[in-house]
């Protein structure tokens, strides 16, 4: 599996690219981690072992991807994952926290940008289906595992559910101010478009054909925007 801790992608809608480096602070501070090693290899060593995770967790699913199959797939020891993970489930938590935290950059990036507020959408949704088209694993996961865990409240994967409607919603609230689309409850709106997002998402992650799932990721920000802001109605 590739890495995916450092990559450059590309925004198709606009061809402006993005740097997704992966900095995410809260979990360096964990107490099981020693001060011996360097920040920058028990990165590496947590990608590693993410990347290992991601492989075993989308091919059998969270609750069979035990431990022993996850430090074999990462090529470790067993013992060496507690080295930088408490247990599963906050390997499962970062999983989701790496993406969340893509996308929430993503956003700062554009909310800094002087552009209609429909075209930050646009590129935002670009940008998340672009992601799930390189690593549809990491897609089958967000889809399947996102309610696994025995509370449901692990902070990664609610951030994951909650936080990135949210940010949708930022942009709806900026398009509305701008006259870009007409007054309406951009709550309801973020969150219907969202359900949208996820419904693509769920069928292209699993879908088998290759090129089917390409067309359905590359063309839902196009359609999906068309469909709430311009309506099926035909023109003329």
């Amino acid at each position: 599996m590739k890495s995916v801790g450092r990559k450059l992608l590309v925004d198709v809608a606009n061809n402006i690219s993005y740097n997704d480096e992966v900095s995410e602070i809260s979990f360096i501070t964990s107490p099981v981690w020693g001060g011996r090693e360097s920040m920058a290899k028990r990165l590496d060593k947590r990608e590693e072992i993410r990347e290992a995770a991601i492989g075993v967790i989308a091919a059998s699913g969270y609750y069979y991807a035990t431990t022993d199959r996850i430090a074999e797939a990462a090529g470790i020891a067993v013992g060496t994952i507690y080295n930088y993970f408490r247990n599963k489930e906050e390997i499962l938590e970062y999983i989701f926290k790496v993406e969340v935290d893509k996308r929430f950059r993503y956003h700062d990036t554009l909310s800094a940008q002087e552009m209609p507020a429909l075209d930050k959408l646009r590129q935002l949704l670009t940008m998340h289906f672009t992601e799930i088209m390189g690593e549809p694993a990491v897609g089958q996961i967000m889809v399947r595992e996102r309610y696994t865990s025995a509370d449901q409240q692990l902070p990664g994967i609610r951030e994951f559910i909650q936080g990135v409607p949210k940010r949708l919603q930022r942009i709806l609230d900026e398009a509305v101010a701008k006259g870009e689309i007409r007054p309406c409850d951009t709550t309801i709106v973020a969150i219907a478009l969202w359900g949208s997002v996820e419904a693509i998402v769920s069928k292209a992650v699993f879908e088998e054909d290759a090129d089917q799932q390409r067309r359905l990721l590359s063309q839902a920000p196009t359609e999906l925007l068309g469909l709430y802001f311009e309506g099926l109605k035909k023109q003329g």
